[in-house]
């Protein structure tokens, strides 16, 4: 039981590799863009001839700023790794400690019926009393301090619970062609298929005016959406996807400063060419050439 204790990390721990992993896979799309666009060509386009262009200088950089997100993305192909073979030893935990209980609730199946009745109801009341306290924070924040809060308020902080409820379950893909007459669903799971991952989910596309507009899935759990961002770097191996981008459903004011975000990373780096910029906890970092 203390083994197993042991290996379990912070879920915000996780949640930190995710974003290193993000950061870093936009990162390579922006540089591959930039490129791009001085080689004046698009990335399937790319020959041996395209990079005689450019000048020494150029053509340093451009291998001085590929070698540092080698480097980072061995690191964090590392870091996943071995996250992955800690869920791998914790799910053998799990599987013996499912193996233990099951013998324990035919010796004793009153008694472990009772028990989990009891437990089911403590944790759906910790459960409630958790959403209780943080509707009850963010209606405090509505209130602005003031005396009393509005129905229309309350619908407000009611309806933003909901969607945040509902964006942790979503995933939006860009980059994956759009056709007359697709079959939406076969593609999205040749997509997952090639990330190993097979879960229940639903696909739709979003918005218009977009020759291949976004894509939007909705998973049955946030673990599953999490275990996909996890394995997205797998696509830019896989010829028919490298160039799908897999990032999960931020709100509005997420994306806002996102795109804040890569616009000060893109600055930095036509500013300060020598430095290596990088995106790592919600701001762009700058470090001197070693």
């Amino acid at each position: 039981m203390g083994e197993t204790a042991e290996l379990n990390e912070p879920y915000e721990m996780r949640m930190m590799q995710l974003d290193v992993k993000e950061d870093v896979d936009e990162e390579v799309l922006i540089w591959l863009s930039d490129v791009s666009e001085i080689l004046k060509c698009e990335r399937t386009d790319w020959t041996a001839e395209k990079f005689l262009k450019p000048t020494k200088p150029v053509l340093s950089q451009w291998l001085h700023e590929a070698g540092d997100l080698l480097f980072r993305q061995t690191d964090v192909v590392a870091d996943l790794m071995g996250y992955i073979e800690r869920l791998k030893i914790e799910a053998l935990a799990d599987k013996n400690k499912i193996i233990r209980l099951q013998g324990e609730l035919i010796n004793r199946k009153d008694e472990q019926l009772k028990s989990l009745q009891a437990a089911v109801e403590t944790t759906v009341q910790d459960t409630v009393q958790s959403q209780i306290q943080s509707f009850s924070e963010i209606v405090k924040k509505n209130r602005g301090g003031g005396p009393s809060c509005s129905i229309e308020n309350l619908k407000t902080v009611m309806k933003s619970v909901v969607l945040e409820e509902d964006r942790s379950k979503n995933l939006i893909v860009y980059g994956l062609g759009e056709e007359d007459g697709e079959q939406l669903p076969a593609l999205v799971s040749e997509l997952l298929g090639e990330l190993d991952e097979k879960p229940h989910f639903e696909a739709t596309r979003i918005g218009s005016g977009s020759a291949s507009r976004p894509v939007k899935i909705t998973l049955r759990t946030s673990t599953a959406r999490h275990q996909i961002l996890l394995k997205t770097s797998r696509l830019k191996r896989v010829q028919k996807f490298k160039d799908v981008y897999i990032c999960p459903d931020r709100s509005r004011e997420e994306r806002d400063a996102r795109t804040l975000l890569v616009a000060d990373l893109k600055k930095r780096k036509v500013e300060h060419p020598k430095r290596t910029h990088y995106i790592r906890g919600g701001k762009v970092c700058s470090l001197d050439e070693t």
